[in-house]
């Protein structure tokens, strides 16, 4: 019989200084939670009923078909455009359509921006990368096994979650095939029931573990995997972050342990693009796209030596030689760019 050959709980502090949190976990990628760490937030008050209340009108995009197996393994979900009221009376209500719904990441800039003096950005964010989002899931929501492509704090407002965290690894988490849509890379493995058969060697990954309640923040280091299950209805923001600079976070991930992980992911979206019209034009001048891309993602700089080194990647992946000669009049090369933001099928 297989079984996770590590299952350690993730460690738990009640205050953590910026330096201590730079030093301890976010130069060394390793996850904590934090309690206690929203007190003087006014979004530790929000419930159901006072969001429905103050921005129930909104119109918020909402995952469906979230409780097939598809879902599970990250490979296929749908969006729906519903009032944030409508949303919150099913998931009240504990109704079919609310249990195979999922209010996931939306972004409160654009969508509820009337909430954002309720949110403090944490001294610990050296650079924003994107967020706040804000997710409201039902009890018992699984949310698929992903890793993200920046350091990340999930902070509980009001509810419960069971988190599984495992490292930067890529052989024993069995990513969805390159070309996947979407930021993030998704495993294909179901944590609550892993077929042995299709994924033996994930009785090699070594997990993490712990229960997030009202008030806590996890940190989850970038290109770690995690898993969420909801274990009561939850009222939760994210925000996507890296070390303050202009190349440091690039720098780190370019290192062990993230680099194969960060590798994966830069292929993953090379492949998203390949059947684009304006791929060969994009690979004729790759170096300036990879710039242009790492800039939009992290708003950092790749050195000369970095982009080189990136671009290697990327040729031996693609089996070229030397990149293509094609006709590009414009300033800017044509984007690598992200398939699928919203979507998954």
């Amino acid at each position: 019989m297989y079984k996770v050959c590590e299952n350690v709980e993730i460690n738990r502090v009640c205050k953590l200084s910026k330096g201590e949190f730079e030093d301890e976990y976010l130069s060394k990628g390793e996850p904590i939670i934090i309690e206690n760490a929203i007190d003087d937030w006014p979004a530790g008050k929000w419930t159901l009923d006072s969001l429905s209340e103050r921005v129930g009108h909104k119109t918020c995009n909402v995952r469906w078909k979230t409780n097939t197996e598809e879902y599970k393994n990250g490979k296929q979900y749908f969006i729906r455009q519903t009032t944030l009221k409508e949303y919150i009376s099913d998931i009240k209500a504990m109704n079919a359509k609310a249990k195979s719904s999922y209010m996931a990441v939306q972004n409160m800039k654009q969508t509820f921006p009337e909430l954002l003096d309720d949110i403090k950005i944490p001294e610990y964010v050296g650079k924003l990368h994107g967020g706040p989002f804000m997710w409201i899931a039902l009890q018992n929501h699984y949310e698929y096994c992903h890793f993200d492509p920046d350091d990340g704090l999930l902070i509980i407002l009001n509810g419960q979650k069971h988190v599984r965290l495992y490292g930067c690894d890529i052989d024993s988490m069995y990513p969805n095939p390159k070309g996947t849509k979407g930021r993030t890379v998704q495993s294909g493995v179901n944590f609550d029931d892993p077929d042995w058969n299709m994924h033996p060697n994930f009785c090699n990954a070594k997990c993490r573990y712990g229960t997030l309640n009202s008030g806590d923040m996890l940190f989850i280091p970038a290109f770690w995997w995690h898993q969420v299950t909801s274990t009561q209805t939850t009222i939760s923001v994210n925000m996507f972050f890296g070390d303050a600079g202009e190349n440091a976070f690039i720098a780190k991930v370019m290192e062990p342990p993230r680099w194969q992980a960060f590798q994966y992911w830069l292929l993953n979206v090379v492949e998203q693009n390949r059947n684009c019209d304006s791929f060969n034009r994009m690979l004729s001048r790759l170096p300036e796209a990879l710039v242009n891309f790492l800039k939009n993602q992290w708003y950092n700089t790749p050195d000369d030596a970095q982009v080189a080194r990136l671009q290697t990647v990327v040729m031996e992946y693609l089996n070229l030689s030397e990149l293509p000669m094609e006709p590009s009049s414009g300033r800017n090369p044509p984007c690598l760019k992200i398939r699928g933001l919203v979507w998954r099928s």
